[in-house]
């Protein structure tokens, strides 16, 4: 009995300390998700040692396959910042790993392929991005960035072909966009025979039936072809397609009507168009023009005069000056010079998606990037005063 008194304190006290050592070791498990070697690393990348941080999550990659976002952030930040070298070499490293999920594998694909498309490696990008859709479940990024790539290398037949894919797919109305690439096609075939570039035409059309580019394009392959009648009823459907493209349209009409021998129809179709848009002062200006073909410049000057009692404008009043004798050797040369240089400074064209504005029709706004939203514009009177501040052309 002594015995047994004196081995159950040792026996509680062997159970305590098993009891504390299973517990330890239960909560360092817990307690310790990610290797310290995860935090050296974090360290180098605190202290602008990017080198050694990417040595070190390179590393832990082979040890745990968890950290895979971790990479994939990391590797967006290097391109972000321009280092796309280091961006291909992350996603590289994480293609090649066995461990990585199909999805993770796609998603390292898709980001290698965007490193490659920063560094203007096309071929490669395209090479990637055609082979992730072979995949079962092919990530959306492919078909959109082979989008891309085609638009950037002007290949439009590929990417006519991409976009209708992924308008199929994913029911995105890609109408208008499609119509622009026949566009492109239609012009690269301006020199073949007309048929051709008629039926490009006629898939745009088809694709977006308010595509005045394709309008423009088949008045002109008609007037090409002295087939006056034909452009001249293509040209008067630009009013329906997009009023706001009509300024383009009106100089093919001129020679339309011209070519017609019809110049008074003309003459009242402006006068008409203008009951409906008053503010477009390309038809104005046009109906000074052919009102001083038909019926003399004191006509033209009295009713352009006339007119911007109304509606000032300054191209209104360049055309006013330009039409009249220079009866002040000193006065009329000076406002002429000025409206002069206000016209030649404006700019024509602008896109409301972005602001981006310019003296010439881009199709393919050069800001945005979007397909069909420059526009036509007026020089109001509200911009005199930066169009007089000095060029810095």
């Amino acid at each position: 009995m002594e015995w047994l008194f004196f081995l159950l304190p040792i026996a509680a006290l062997s159970g305590w300390l098993a009891a504390r050592t299973h517990y330890k070791k239960r909560y360092v498990k817990q307690s310790s998700p990610f290797n310290p070697e995860y935090f050296k690393g974090l360290n180098y990348l605190l202290n602008e040692q990017p080198d050694k941080a990417i040595d070190v999550f390179i590393r832990l990659l082979e040890v745990n396959s968890e950290t895979v976002e971790t990479h994939l952030a990391l590797a967006n930040l290097f391109r972000k910042r321009g280092e796309t070298d280091r961006a291909i070499r992350i996603h590289q490293n994480l293609i090649a790993r066995p461990t990585l999920t199909q999805e993770q594998r796609n998603q390292a694909l898709v980001e290698l392929g965007l490193d490659y498309m920063n560094a203007g490696v096309l071929d490669r990008a395209e090479h990637l991005f055609l082979e992730l859709l072979t995949k079962p479940s092919p990530p959306f990024q492919a078909s959109e960035q082979l989008l891309r790539i085609y638009e950037q290398e002007k290949d439009w037949p590929k990417a006519i072909t991409m976009a209708k894919k992924i308008q199929a797919q994913s029911k995105r109305k890609l109408g208008s966009v499609i119509a622009q690439f026949y566009c492109e096609l239609a012009e690269q075939n301006i020199q073949s025979s007309s048929s051709v570039v008629l039926d490009l035409i006629k898939q745009a059309h088809f694709h977006d039936p308010s595509c005045v580019r394709a309008t423009l394009l088949k008045a002109n392959v008609h007037i090409n072809a002295h087939k006056f009648r034909k452009a001249q009823k293509s040209l008067l459907n630009i009013e329906q397609q997009n009023h706001r493209y009509l300024p383009e349209a009106l100089p093919l009409l001129f020679e339309c009507y011209l070519q017609l021998k019809k110049l008074d129809a003309f003459e009242s179709w402006l006068h008409t168009l203008l009951k409906r848009h008053p503010n477009m002062t390309s038809a104005r200006i046009m109906l000074a023009n052919v009102i001083q073909q038909l019926h003399g410049g004191q006509k033209a000057q009295d009713y352009l005069h006339q007119q911007l009692q109304k509606h000032p404008s300054v191209e209104g009043l360049h055309t006013l000056i330009s039409l009249g004798e220079p009866s002040s050797p000193v006065l009329v040369p000076l406002i002429q010079g000025i409206t002069n240089t206000l016209v030649r400074r404006g700019h024509r064209y602008t896109c409301p998606n972005c602001g981006f504005s310019g003296k010439k029709l881009h199709w393919h706004c050069p800001s945005c990037k979007q397909w069909g939203t420059i526009r036509p514009t007026e020089i109001h009177l509200s911009a005199l005063e930066t169009l007089l501040e000095p060029s810095h052309e």
